[in-house]
């Protein structure tokens, strides 16, 4: 399967420094938790984190992946609302707003565009728990003991829509000991953000509780010219609450339960102008006019965006004579209503709202256990979710003979079922082989799905075969409702230890995402996605641990990859032949003393289309155009990151001051490379200042996008009828505040 020889030499970044946030260094329940190396062993170099990226505890640096940890520290150079803040913090991610949902890119492979039902490529996971929805990626951050990015397909351990790669945030546990913190923050736009935390033991050491809290509000970025009212602006709400039963030394379980609501007027539609020049139907076109500043918008009606997420979830825990037997239970249940402008001008009657329910329940059991000469796992998984997906609205008047009223939806269900295992064999103390895969079956079915564009009155196609009570279709296609997929995902790697410090590994595995349906498309199944991955790299720290360098190369095998495009009023997933993704992902780390120290990362990420042909939608006539060798979407060949730190002893406590540049070449947003749909290259600049008191007190000024840089984050094209128009969003203007909050 393999054309040519890849040999490689992979990293993971080392994100910790010296200090340690306070509630870190409490005594904790060891669950899931970053435990840093003390210092006195490797006085030199940094603490070190461990991470669980792999399902066992071991150090970020002994892992023989590409994968970054953000920790504590990280967090608190800057406020944090959501993942997106933290994507110029790691080599090739890139998450992109689209209509109150983030889709998430690594090294290009992601889903481009956002649609009901849709699921990604790059697998989310919160405390183990997987989140299937997109707008998941948008959900606010807090009491965050770090985040795990793992570059990568990561089908064996971590198996559903991973083909990316996957992403881990671990929340703080409880500790044994009383402990907590307060934290409030104010910024310009109004930003107020307050966050929370108490812990500690209810009886004994027996059972512990931690809970945890965060509300944020601020105003808009932009304004609605013609109603006055915010636009992209934040209201979040977030709790959540964790008990520790420890029974035994042995046995100990794990409850959590969490809940997110959001509610304000993010993801407004922005016009971006048209792919070529705005056709008749272009509300521009019409005498309509938008406003000169591109944070602003001018719509007949105000955006709504809702979202509300929570769940529970049961991490049990045994040590048996011969292994470690751990159980994952969860529920999850949430919905999201996205209101939005269909012209984006004051144009009356044209608007639309994308709308889904979910509700989701999981099991996983895994069995393993790690020795001197063997590390060993496996494990069972399954997955069902119910999601009732539609979308609906009005298109403008002057479009009634062709469409009006209209809706699209259906429910989709989802089974999935999976086995997995993973084994490393230590040879040598220095050289260890790992052998691993997961056979994985998924199956799915979709209920009373129909489309009309002329109100419920008017004509109605369905996906069955003939009318029913529920969907009395008057074009019954009789297209299947119901389809299976499965595919075994291999694992082969070796790694070889220097000495404790240095190593260099490669690895070889395969990556499954499972076919499906597009919701309210009504068109036949989609189907799967593969990836073959091959992968080495070296991971070195030298100089008694001063330098921390890492580099990976890689070339990726992508076929069938899925892609979606607006077509009329719904989104339709097709499958384009083929891709190749090869890169090179270099980071570090110099302690140049005790005092001053530099990070940073420069990745190069070539990911393009092998063999493709499709007709744009975006342009009236467009022929059958040759895609080969055009870039992936959200995939920019180059980025970089520049970091560096001072930290002294300033006023009986010490000062922290950082700046850091992040820099990326130009990033499309669609498989047809328009420029009118990508963002040019730019760069964005960032400083923070950080006073901690002994008494636990600290404070801090931050300081984002310097530069006050308009830089468009993702896009939509929007359908032809309204003159398939470029929706853009934005990332943040350059914004400031302080800090301040107590630790205890």
């Amino acid at each position: 399967m393999m054309k040519k020889t890849y040999f490689l030499i992979s990293a993971a970044t080392l994100c910790c420094v010296p200090q340690v946030h306070a509630v870190q260094a409490q005594t904790s329940s060891g669950i899931e938790q970053a435990v840093p190396v003390p210092q006195t062993e490797e006085p030199s170099g940094a603490g070190d984190i461990v991470v669980t990226a792999q399902r066992r505890s071991e150090r970020l640096q002994d892992i023989p992946m590409a994968i970054t940890a953000l920790n504590a520290e990280s967090f608190e150079r800057a406020p944090v609302t959501n993942l997106i803040d933290v994507q110029t913090s790691v080599p090739n991610l890139n998450i992109s707003p689209r209509g109150g949902s983030g889709v998430i890119a690594i090294r290009g492979i992601g889903f481009a565009v956002v649609t009901a039902g849709a699921e990604g490529s790059v697998a989310l996971h919160t405390d183990g728990v997987y989140q299937s929805r997109p707008f998941a990626a948008l959900s606010g951050l807090f009491d965050v003991n770090r985040i795990e990015v793992a570059r990568g397909p990561q089908g064996t351990l971590y198996g559903r829509n991973s083909t990316g790669g996957a992403i881990n945030i671990i929340s703080e546990k409880p500790t044994d000991d009383p402990s907590g913190y307060l934290d409030i923050s104010f910024g310009n736009y109004s930003d107020l953000s307050l966050e929370g935390a108490i812990s500690g033991p209810i009886v004994g050491d027996k059972l512990l509780a931690r809970v945890s809290a965060k509300m944020q509000e601020r105003d808009g970025y932009g304004t609605n010219a013609t109603t006055g009212k915010d636009v992209d602006d934040l209201k979040t709400r977030a709790l959540r609450a964790i008990l520790d039963f420890r029974l035994s030394d042995g046995v100990r379980f794990l409850l959590e339960g969490d809940y997110f609501k959001r509610d304000d007027a993010a993801g407004a539609t922005h016009f971006g102008g048209c792919l070529q020049a705005c056709g008749p139907n272009a509300a521009v076109s019409r005498g309509w006019t938008v406003p000169s500043n591109p944070r602003a918008v001018f719509s007949d009606l105000d955006q709504v965006n809702v979202a509300e997420d929570y769940g529970v979830s049961l991490r049990s825990q045994a040590e048996l004579p011969f292994a470690d037997l751990s159980s994952l239970t969860a529920y999850r249940r949430g919905s999201m209503t996205n209101i939005f402008d269909l012209d984006g001008t004051a144009q009356p009657g044209g608007r639309n709202s994308r709308e889904e329910n979910y509700e989701t329940f999981s099991q996983e059991l895994q069995i393993g256990r790690s020795s001197l000469s063997i590390d060993w796992i496996v494990g069972l998984y399954y997955f069902h979710e119910n999601n009732y997906a539609r979308a609906n609205g009005l298109f403008p008047p002057f479009l009634a003979p062709i469409a009006d009223v209209y809706f699209q939806g259906g429910t989709l269900r989802t089974d999935a079922y999976a086995a997995f295992g993973e084994l490393s064999y230590h040879v040598t103390p220095k050289m260890t082989v790992t052998l691993g895969g997961r056979y994985s079956d998924e199956r799915k079915r979709i209920i009373d799905e129909f489309v009309y564009l002329r109100g419920p009155t008017g004509p109605i196609t369905g996906r069955q075969a003939a009318p029913t009570a529920a969907v009395p279709c008057t074009t019954c296609l009789g297209l299947q409702d119901r389809a299976s997929f499965s595919s075994f995902s291999p694992k082969f790697g070796a790694r070889y230890e220097f000495s404790r410090n240095q190593q260099i590994y490669a690895t070889v595995q395969k990556g499954f995402k499972s076919g499906g349906f597009a919701v309210g498309a009504v068109t036949p199944s989609f189907r799967p996605e593969t990836i073959w991955s091959y992968e080495a790299g070296l991971k070195a720290s030298w100089f008694d641990r001063a330098l921390v360098t890492n580099l990976a190369v890689y070339h990726y095998d992508y076929q069938d990859l899925q892609l979606g495009q607006v077509l009329t009023t719904a989104t339709v997933v097709t499958n384009a032949a083929r891709a190749k993704v090869d890169g090179v992902e270099l980071e570090w780390r110099l302690a140049i003393d005790s005092h001053f120290s530099l990070d940073g990362f420069v990745a190069h990420n070539h990911a393009r289309f092998s063999s493709y042909g499709s007709r744009n939608p975006g342009i009236t006539g467009s022929e059958i155009l040759d895609l080969r060798g055009n870039l992936l979407p959200n995939a920019p060949k180059w980025t970089g990151k520049m970091g560096a730190q001072y930290q002294t002893e300033a006023f009986d406590g010490s000062l922290t001051l950082r700046a850091e540049a992040f820099a990326s070449s130009r990033v499309y947003f669609s498989e047809f490379n328009d420029e009118a749909n990508s963002q040019r290259p730019y760069w964005l600049a960032n400083a923070n200042i950080r006073y901690e008191a002994t008494d636990d007190w600290y404070a801090s000024l931050y300081l984002n996008n310097i530069f006050d840089k308009t830089i468009v984050a993702g896009t939509v094209v929007f359908t032809p009828l309204v003159g398939a128009f470029v929706n853009r969003q934005y990332l943040p203007p350059r914004s400031y505040g302080v800090r301040i909050g107590k630790k205890f």
